[in-house]
Order: structure tokens, then C-alpha cells, then sequence
């Protein structure tokens, strides 16, 4: 999402530049070859601390209007960086309910938030944590929605009618993702072949729990994809099995792409799906009902189309990234005055 505010910013009015507090990265050739200019600091050998006060020269030298910032390392340690520099606009962009982050952590956060003009929340469902768990004043908060680059995801010519369907998934190999439900669905369901894209600390967990089950030629870890969209293209069902989402952007790609979306009934989710309309909701963790309902696509290619087809114009018309990158320059023009 950075990375898109960054190269699709009206550069007559705004001069962006982007800090990042981790080396490298698949997103680090698209800031290139946007002509973006961006700066590394720091590196995965040691924790982000000990560049602080790299940071903070950076932005002094820099001297910015406003700095934003996304994520936990960028949120803590870019909203003090900024107000030690001198900066008088600290933006926050919230991607995430953070149910896993430790106490730590959540005391880190709701400290430095007191330094940010504006927290944006990427849904309804992360402004309602930002004020219940974090103690956010609601005044402080905008939701603008994440978006999806239309031209890069859009599958017109999607076949609905194929004989083995593929059902995969995109994410972060992690608890909040539910991976292990998708895999459990899929030994009830031996006519499917299961892809997962991603990367993340429950990979072993995974697989082993793929070779418990006897699902080694059906179900395919996919690693970690430079290429969503082809990776989607491949798809004929997208599940998200998720135990809770902030927002959910892999959906809005998945939508983009025509495919049919499964996915829990949680949180940001049910703000962009629209149960029986275009796409269809399980309750979260339920291996009955996300196997009843995969079946019950399975059945019905022209079923498959429809949800496809109409979650695909939804996002054309309210996820835009060419839209959602609109609303924040609103945002930067209305917190500069």
C-alpha cells in the first residue's frame, strides 16, 4: 500500500521520497522503476533500534512536510524519529487488527499514537479496535480502504467451467490466517488440488500436518510469489480462512482476477463481501461449513461465474487504487492546513 501511495501520488503536487527500515524487499524494483527515490536504513542482522538515529538524520535532512508511516517498526520508531526532527504532520496508516502483537508492543504503539495528527484505518472494523483496544480518540481516526491496482489483477477471460478446479489462497503463513482449516477442508474433499502462496513462522506446522493427513500430492505450499496476479490466474476458487482480518487486499485481488471468493465471516472482511451476493461467507473455524460451501461451488460453475464476475465490478468501482490514493492526498492537503 506504500509502496502504491508512493508511485501513484500526483507528482506535480507532491514530492514523495520513501525510508525503509529493512533491506530489500519484491517491492523495492517497483519504487525503481516508478523512479521513486527511496532509501534503505538498516538491515535483518540487527533490530531496527539500532538505526534510530539514522532515521532521525535522514529526516531532518530530508525536512518533510508530513511523514507517514505503515507498520509496527515505521509507526514507533518513524512517529518519534519525526517529532525529534521537527516534523509537524505524523501520518499512520493501520493495515491490521493486531490481536497477536504482544503487551509490549500495543503499550509502544498506544504511546506513539499520541505524536500522530491522523491514524488512518484501512476499515471500520481496525477504527473500532484503534478506539476499544488502543484507546484512540475516534476524532483522530479517518478510514480510507486499502485498494488494488485494477490494470495489474483484471482477468476478463476467466474459464468457470474447468473439470478439476484448483482452490488456493494468498497470505502470511501465520495463526491469524487459518491455513490449517483450509487444509483440513481439503482432506474432505479429495477432487480438489489446494495451492497456498506465502511465507511465515507456522510453514513446518503446515506441512507437517499436510503429511499427517496424507495430502502431499494435493496440497502445494507455493512459497512466496513475485507475481500475484499470475498465481491468481491459476486459481478457480480463492479461500481466505482467516481467524481475524482488518481488511483482507488479497480479496480485492482475487476479485480482480473474476475468481469466486470463500471467505470468513470476520471483521474487515464483511466490508467487502457481500454474503450470497459476491462471495460467500463460512464461520470462522468451521470445517463443516467451509467444506459444505466449497462443495456447493464445486456444483455450479455458473454460480462461480456470477460471484466472480460481480465481486470483480465492485472492486472495479470502489477499490481503485487510482481512487484510494485520491482520498489521501485529501487527507495530506487537509493536514497541512
Amino acid at each position: 500500500m506504500a509502496v502504491e501511495l508512493a508511485k501513484l501520488c500526483d507528482r506535480d503536487q507532491f514530492e514523495i521520497e520513501v525510508l525503509c527500515l529493512r533491506t530489500g524487499g519484491l517491492w523495492e524494483y517497483e519504487l525503481h522503476e516508478a523512479e521513486v527515490p527511496f532509501t534503505v536504513i538498516g538491515s535483518l542482522q540487527h533490530p531496527i533500534i539500532f538505526d534510530f538515529f539514522k532515521i532521525i538524520k535522514f529526516i531532518r535532512a530530508s525536512q518533510p512536510d508530513i511523514v507517514h508511516t505503515h507498520l509496527f517498526g515505521a509507526d514507533f520508531y518513524g512517529r518519534l524519529a519525526a517529532k525529534l526532527a521537527g516534523v509537524k504532520k505524523i501520518i499512520s496508516t493501520e493495515q491490521n487488527l493486531n490481536l497477536n502483537e504482544s503487551g509490549l508492543k500495543k503499550i509502544a504503539k498506544k504511546w506513539t499514537a499520541k505524536l500522530a495528527n491522523r491514524i488512518v484505518a484501512s476499515s471500520e472494523a481496525i477504527k473500532k479496535y484503534l478506539i476499544e483496544r488502543e484507546g484512540v480518540p475516534a476524532e483522530k481516526i479517518e478510514v480510507i480502504y486499502n485498494g488494488v491496482e485494477v490494470e495489474k489483477f483484471l482477468n476478463l477471460s476467466r474459464n468457470y467451467r474447468v473439470s478439476r478446479p484448483v482452490v488456493g489462497s494468498v497470505g502470511r503463513l501465520s495463526r491469524q490466517k487459518g491455513f490449517n482449516y483450509l487444509i483440513k477442508a481439503a482432506a474432505e474433499i479429495p477432487d480438489i488440488q489446494v495451492s497456498i502462496a506465502g511465507v511465515g513462522e507456522k510453514k513446518a506446522s503446515l506441512i507437517r500436518q499436510i503429511i499427517a493427513l496424507g495430502l502431499e500430492k494435493q496440497i502445494h505450499l507455493a512459497g512466496l510469489q513475485k507475481d500475484t496476479a499470475a498465481f491468481m490466474n491459476g486459481l478457480d476458487i480463492f479461500v481466505l480462512p482467516s481467524r481475524w482480518e482488518g481488511f483482507g487486499i488479497v480479496i480485492l485481488e482475487a476479485g480482480l482476477s473474476g475468481l469466486p471468493v470463500i471467505a470468513s465471516r470476520v471483521d474487515g472482511i464483511l466490508e467487502i463481501i457481500e454474503d450470497g451476493k459476491d462471495g460467500i461467507l463460512f464461520d470462522p473455524g468451521d470445517v463443516a461449513d467451509l467444506v459444505a460451501k466449497v462443495k456447493k461451488l464445486l456444483a455450479d460453475p455458473a454460480e462461480r461465474e456470477r460471484l466472480g464476475k460481480n465481486l470483480q465490478q465492485k472492486v472495479r468501482d470502489k477499490f481503485d487504487i487510482k481512487k484510494i490514493v485520491k482520498q489521501y492526498e485529501d487527507l495530506y492537503h487537509r493536514i497541512l492546513k
